[in-house]
């Protein structure tokens, strides 16, 4: 608990308090603010109280607002109480009967004849108060009040016997230790802001179409990725109101973040009026319209632009760079928001200005959500790297007067596979050239039917493919391209798509074989693929089986030496000063060929003997078709 015995513990001074004239037997109320809905609070009664009232100089009480003031307060504690039996107990001293403190009371003393109690002098008020908290949290005392159960941010306890009073909530804490002298307020300080905070990434959907969220998944180059951040605010950082909640967020420079696809959620209901900054490079286009197709009632949609207010903003996203941004969320009204330019118009940075009287916007606690859609790029990391630069990180941030707190960042991290293979023949181990597959994600082994073709295209170097996202250039509202593999590799590209004439060509989809006999395909997701050969290299006999090769599982190097310049593979097994080794992280598998095996067949009189026999055979059997045909007539 942040914070937990910060609470100013004055009124527990009073316990000392000489006092003579006392109201008893009425009843006073303890309210807290800042409740946590759906938490139940519970209110315990140590003491009895009375207490005397201020008067003026005609015997009259002095009331403020409407309500008598206290001038002083005296305790009692009646013996056999449940508390009494913890702080007190009957010794016997020089022959007389008395009570005196238990072992673990240090704290209050007591007057068995008036049945008073007292703060022993000295006393330190924070480990008095931790003793009280203690001791009601322990769960061994029945509830001496009231128990409710939170539907607003403000709970009331009413007509409470006067007493001392320590007030628990299921969030685990003590809420406050008072007295109610006949009426205080308390702001329930137990309330962290930034709770729960969550990462996460869509991995799929459950049987109602929800989506279902983790910390990783796997993905195909050119994917989109949605992920979402969440996280409990709260209107108080102990006792100071929360002015504003920010959003850090860092990916790695293989991840596209689409800037128009952000939504932010408060208590499930969306927030449409989003205001956009590119604060990297030339920023002198300024904050931009986010959401402009928001059907929400509060939205701007029928709005004109003109009359748009960034004052009015709900959320702001700014573009920090090319893999940094930031959400803001104000939390408080009378927003005024205040943007710093240079002389050339760039816009500096910005802040949040609240004007006097500000209140919190949201209940408290409030659950906020954060989505956005990412593409992964093709310069994405291959393999099992734990970390390289598929990764999403953040982390919230909270601001109240001068103090900002923050959450641990959270991190995912999306996983990209590929596939390698070595073709060889079989008796002689001699790597092999020109075998031809296409790859697939189904295979129906009972009908022997492929589906789900994978595409692809060639790299920079031969023999390794890329998956083809088959997406088309897309522009973000930074106005800069994300990268597309067709992008990354369109000089490669050209060359796949002609033929030997230099005329265009259909995309024919296969993966081939080179000197070295290997093949890579990179980019896939986890999963198993299924390679079909459709053409074997010259003499040998293509498989009738698919090649199944299980994506993610059992990664080991390999490796490629190859001419950077040209992209030219060679068959070695070490650099040769042309070709230096490229190593992939891949799972692969070797496949190993067999030569076609020739009918067999001679030359010379034996081959000519077996014609001439074939042939009078068959001349034989015409005849007896003739004939017997000649017979059915004659008989008809």
């Amino acid at each position: 608990m942040k914070r937990a015995f910060a609470f100013l513990l004055a009124l527990a001074m009073i316990l000392s308090l000489a006092v003579t004239a006392f109201a008893a037997g009425e009843t006073g109320s303890i309210t807290i603010t800042n409740a946590t809905v759906g938490k139940e609070y519970k209110a315990y009664k140590i003491f009895d109280a009375t207490i005397k009232f201020k008067t003026d100089a005609n015997g009259d009480q002095v009331l403020e607002n409407g309500k008598p003031v206290a001038d002083g307060v005296a305790y009692t504690i009646e013996p056999g109480s449940q508390f009494f039996e913890v702080l007190f107990k009957e010794e016997e001293v020089n022959g007389v009967k008395t009570y005196v403190n238990t072992e673990v009371n240090k704290f209050f003393s007591y007057n068995p004849n008036t049945k008073n109690v007292s703060k022993i002098e000295g006393v330190n008020d924070s480990e008095l108060t931790k003793f009280l908290n203690d001791l009601v949290n322990n769960g061994s005392f029945n509830n001496e009040g009231d128990s409710i159960t939170a539907t607003s941010d403000e709970v009331k306890f009413d007509t409470l016997p006067y007493g001392y009073y320590v007030i628990t909530s299921t969030l685990g804490s003590t809420v406050t230790i008072n007295s109610n002298t006949p009426d205080v307020s308390v702001i329930d300080k137990n309330q962290e802001p930034g709770g729960d905070f969550k990462k996460e990434v869509q991995v799929g959907v459950d049987e109602e179409g929800k989506p279902i969220w983790d910390t990783q998944n796997t993905a195909n180059i050119g994917d989109q990725i949605t992920y979402m951040i969440s996280f409990e605010a709260t209107n108080y950082d102990g006792d100071k109101l929360v002015k504003y909640y920010q959003i850090h967020d860092e990916k790695g420079d293989a991840l596209w973040a689409e800037f128009d696809s952000f939504t932010v959620k408060i208590n499930g209901k969306e927030l449409p009026r989003g205001y956009y900054l590119n604060q990297g490079g030339d920023n002198t286009d300024g904050w931009e319209y986010l959401n402009m197709d928001s059907t929400a009632e509060d939205g701007w949609k029928s709005i004109p632009e003109a009359e748009r207010d960034w004052n009015d903003a709900q959320w702001y996203l700014v573009h920090l760079g090319e893999d940094q941004f930031r959400v803001t969320i104000p939390w408080l009204s009378k927003l005024e928001l205040i943007d710093n330019k240079d002389d050339q118009g760039n816009h500096l940075s910005y802040s949040l200005s609240f004007g006097e009287g500000a209140t919190s916007l949201y209940d408290s606690p409030a659950k906020v959500e954060i989505t956005y859609d990412a593409t992964l790029e093709p310069s994405a990391a291959i393999g099992g790297t734990t970390h390289g630069n598929r990764y999403n990180k953040a982390n919230a941030s909270w601001t109240s007067e001068n103090e900002t707190g923050f959450t641990p960042p959270q991190e995912v991290v999306t996983k990209v596979y590929g596939i390698g293979l070595l073709k060889d023949d079989t008796a002689t181990g001699q790597n092999l050239a020109g075998a031809k597959f296409r790859i697939f994600r189904s295979y129906d082994a009972l009908t022997q039917v492929y589906s789900d073709e994978v595409w692809v295209i060639p790299t920079n170097i031969n023999g390794v493919y890329i998956v083809d996202s088959l997406d088309s250039f897309a522009e973000d509202m930074s106005g800069d391209k994300k990268e597309l593999a067709r992008d990354m590799y369109k000089d490669y590209l050209e060359d796949y798509l002609k033929d030997e004439k230099g005329n265009t060509i259909a995309q024919d989809n296969l993966v081939i074989s080179q000197k070295n006999g290997k093949l890579a395909i990179l980019g896939l997701e986890a999963g198993t693929y299924y390679l079909k050969e459709v053409e074997a290299p010259e003499g040998y006999n293509a498989l009738t089986t698919p090649i199944e090769i299980k994506a993610g599982e059992g990664n080991r190097s390999f490796n490629i030496f190859v001419n950077e310049e040209t992209g030219e593979v060679a068959d070695i097994q070490q650099t040769d000063g042309i070709h230096m080794e490229k190593i992939y992280d891949l799972t692969h598998t070797v496949v190993h060929n067999s030569k076609g095996t020739e009918l067999p067949a001679t030359g010379g009189e034996g081959a000519f003997m077996l014609i001439s026999i074939g042939t009078m055979i068959a001349i034989g059997f015409a005849v007896l078709m003739i004939t017997q045909k000649k017979m059915s007539i004659y008989k008809d």
